[in-house]
C-alpha cells in the first residue's frame, strides 16, 4: 500500500506523522511524508519525503501564498500522477489543503486526523473530503477516537523515581516559548533559598539570551542546563520529575506515553484556544496542573512548586494518572484502520 502522510511544519502536527511513518514502514508499507521547510530537520532519518516552502494566511503576503501554492499544487499533483497513493492522512495545518484536495482528485482516500481537543481549521474545511475522520480525544460527530501515534523513544518504560533534587523540564514546544524565560525565573524567586536547592532546571530557551537565562537561575542557587533546542528530548524527560510545557496534544501523548507529571501553560492565543482545553482534559484526570498565561502566572507557578516541595508524593500520584499505556499500541492500531479502509 502506498501511504502520504501529510503535516504542516510545528511538532504538534508533524510528530505524530512521523510516529505513523516509522510504523508503516516496519509493515512494509511504501509512505512518503509531506511538510513544510519549518519540519524538514524533525523528519531527516525519512527516507521518503517531500518538503515544500511553508504557508502563512496573509493579505500583505497573498501574492507570494498564491505562488507557493501553485508551485505545492504542480509539484503534488504530478506526485500523485506518477506515484498513485492509496491514502493519503493529513495531521493539520493550512499546509495540508493542497495535498489532500489533489489526493481526492486522483482518487486517493482520505483520512483526516485531529489531535486537539477542537476541530481545527484546516480539518473543519477538509470535512466533506474524508473517507475516515480521525480524532485523539472525543469530539463528537462520526469521530472515530484514536489516540495520538507516539514516537518510540517515547514509548520505553523508564521507572518514575522522586529521589534527591526535583528535575524540571522546561520545554515549550517545538518553537519554544520565549515567556517561560520570565515566568519561571520570577516564580522561583519567591521561593525560600532551601527551597530552591531542592530544584534543578533543564530548560529549552529558542529564543532568548541563553546566558542571561544561565545567570538569574545561577542567582538564585538553582542547578541548571540551558539550550535552544534539545534532541534528546525524550531521555531527558524520562530523568525529569516534572515537566512544565505548552499544551499542544503531541506533548500531552508524549507525557502520557512516558508518564510525566506536568504544569501546563497553554499558549494564549492558540486558535480556539485549543491548548486550554487540551490541558482541562489532563487536568481533570489528576495528571497536570493548568496555569493561564499572565500576570498572576509566576505567583501560581510559585505556589504549586511550594505545594510539590512539601509533599512529592502529589507528583507520584500524578505521573500515575498521566501514564497511559494504550499509547504502545497507538500506532500499530492506527495503521490497522487504514489497513482494513483497503481491505
Amino acid at each position: 500500500m502506498k501511504v502520504v502522510l501529510c503535516a504542516g511544519g510545528t511538532g504538534g502536527h508533524l510528530f505524530p506523522a512521523i510516529a505513523l511513518a516509522e510504523a508503516f514502514e516496519s509493515k512494509h508499507h511504501e509512505v512518503t511524508v509531506v511538510t513544510d521547510d519549518r519540519g524538514a530537520a524533525y523528519c531527516e532519518h525519512i527516507e521518503n519525503k517531500k518538503v515544500y516552502k511553508s504557508v502563512r494566511l496573509s493579505l500583505r503576503g497573498l501574492p507570494l501564498l498564491l505562488f507557493r501554492l501553485l508551485r505545492i499544487f504542480i509539484s503534488f499533483l504530478s506526485f500523485c500522477k506518477s506515484e498513485k497513493p492509496d491514502v493519503i492522512v493529513g495531521f493539520g495545518g493550512i499546509f495540508t489543503f493542497v495535498p489532500i484536495i489533489i489526493g481526492k482528485m486522483c482518487g486517493a482516500k482520505i483520512v483526516l486526523y485531529e489531535q486537539n481537543a477542537i476541530i481545527g481549521r484546516a480539518n473543519r474545511y477538509l470535512l466533506s473530503l474524508a473517507d475516515l475522520k480521525l480524532s485523539a480525544f472525543p469530539i463528537g460527530g462520526n469521530w472515530k477516537v484514536q489516540p495520538s501515534p507516539v514516537r518510540e523513544e517515547f514509548l520505553k518504560n523508564v521507572p518514575y523515581k522522586c529521589d534527591g533534587k526535583i528535575k524540571v523540564l522546561v520545554i515549550g514546544g517545538s518553537q519554544g516559548a520565549r515567556s517561560f524565560s520570565t515566568i519561571i525565573p520570577a516564580a522561583i524567586k519567591g521561593l525560600s533559598i532551601e527551597e530552591r536547592s531542592e530544584l534543578e532546571i533543564i530548560q529549552q530557551d529558542s529564543y532568548g539570551d541563553i546566558a542571561d537565562l544561565k545567570n538569574k537561575y545561577d542567582s538564585l542557587g538553582v542547578k541548571s542546563t540551558i539550550d535552544k533546542f534539545f534532541h534528546n528530548v525524550s531521555e531527558i524527560m524520562g530523568e525529569s520529575q516534572l515537566v512544565i510545557c505548552r499544551a499542544g496534544s503531541s506533548t500531552l501523548m508524549e507525557l502520557a506515553a512516558i508518564g510525566r507529571p506536568a504544569i501546563l501553560i497553554p499558549y494564549p492565543r492558540a486558535m480556539d484556544n485549543h491548548q486550554r482545553l487540551n490541558a482541562k482534559r489532563y487536568v481533570d484526570r489528576g495528571a497536570a496542573w493548568l496555569i493561564e498565561e499572565d500576570f498572576y502566572a509566576s505567583e501560581r507557578l510559585r505556589n504549586i512548586l511550594r505545594q510539590i516541595l512539601k509533599d512529592r508524593e502529589i507528583l507520584k500520584q500524578r505521573s500515575g494518572h498521566m501514564y497511559n499505556e494504550t499509547l504502545k499500541d497507538a500506532s500499530s492500531n492506527f495503521v490497522l484502520l487504514i489497513e482494513n479502509m483497503e481491505g
